[in-house]
C-alpha cells in the first residue's frame, strides 16, 4: 500500500470538531447514568441488579448514536464510510496475527505483574453480574463478543481514527485512539494491554481497509 492510498482511504469529511463532540456526548451519558445509578442505588440501600450490563449496553449503544449523528449521516454518507464495507476474507490472516500478539502481549503482562506483586494491575474478571444464570451469560456474550466490538470499532477506528490520522499522522492518531479505549475500560489492570491491543487494531485496519477485520480480532 502507498501513502497516495493509505490518505484516500483515511480521508473522510468529519471533522476533529465532529470527533470532539461525539466523545463529549459519550462522556456525558456515561457520567449521566453512573449518577443515576449512584442515586438509585443510595435510596435503595444497595446496587441496583442489572445496573452494570444495563450502563454497559446504553454507552455501547450511545457508540453507535453518537458515530452516526457526527459522522456519516450528518454527510449525506452510509455506515460503509466508516471501513465496513471491505470483506473479512481478504485480512483473515492479518486478523489472526493481531489476536494473537495482542494475547500473547495480555499474558505476558498478567504473568509480569504477578511476580512484580502488583495483582492490582493485572486485568480483572468478567463480573459475576454478568455470569449467573445462563440467560445472563448468553446476554453478556451478545454483549461482549458481538455488539461491543462492532460499537467500538465503528467509534474509535472506524470514526476517530481517520480524523486523528489525517490531522497529526497515524500513528500519533492510532495511539491517540488507543489510550481513549484503554480509558474507556476504566480499570487499572487493562490500561497497557488495552493500548497495545488499539494499536494492533489500528495497524489491522490501516492494513485492511476493513473495518470487519478489527471487529472479528476484537470479539476474539
Amino acid at each position: 500500500m502507498n501513502s497516495t492510498d493509505e490518505r484516500l482511504r483515511m480521508a473522510v469529511p468529519w471533522t476533529l470538531r465532529d470527533a470532539a463532540k461525539a466523545v463529549a456526548l459519550v462522556a456525558e451519558v456515561a457520567a449521566l447514568f453512573v449518577i443515576l445509578a449512584a442515586f438509585v442505588s443510595l435510596v435503595l440501600g444497595g446496587a441496583v441488579p442489572g445496573s452494570g450490563f444495563l450502563l454497559s449496553a446504553i454507552l455501547e449503544g450511545t457508540l453507535l448514536l453518537a458515530v452516526w449523528i457526527f459522522g456519516p449521516w450528518r454527510y449525506g454518507q452510509s455506515w460503509n464510510a466508516l471501513g465496513l464495507r471491505a470483506t473479512v476474507s481478504s485480512g483473515v490472516l492479518l486478523a489472526a496475527l493481531a489476536l494473537l500478539a495482542s494475547f500473547a502481549f495480555a499474558v505476558i503482562y498478567t504473568a509480569a505483574m504477578n511476580v512484580l506483586g502488583l495483582a492490582w494491575l493485572t486485568p480483572p474478571l468478567i463480573p459475576d453480574e454478568l455470569m449467573g444464570t445462563y440467560p445472563e451469560r448468553i446476554a453478556a456474550f451478545v454483549l461482549i463478543v458481538v455488539v461491543a466490538p462492532v460499537a467500538e470499532e465503528s467509534f474509535l477506528r472506524g470514526f476517530l481514527l481517520p480524523v486523528f490520522a489525517g490531522r497529526w499522522g497515524f500513528w500519533v492518531g492510532a495511539s491517540f485512539v488507543s489510550v481513549l479505549f484503554a480509558i474507556a475500560h476504566l480499570a487499572p489492570g487493562v490500561l497497557l494491554p488495552a493500548i497495545v491491543s488499539g494499536l494492533l487494531l489500528a495497524w489491522l485496519y490501516r492494513r485492511t481497509g476493513s473495518l470487519w477485520n478489527c471487529c472479528l480480532t476484537h470479539g476474539a
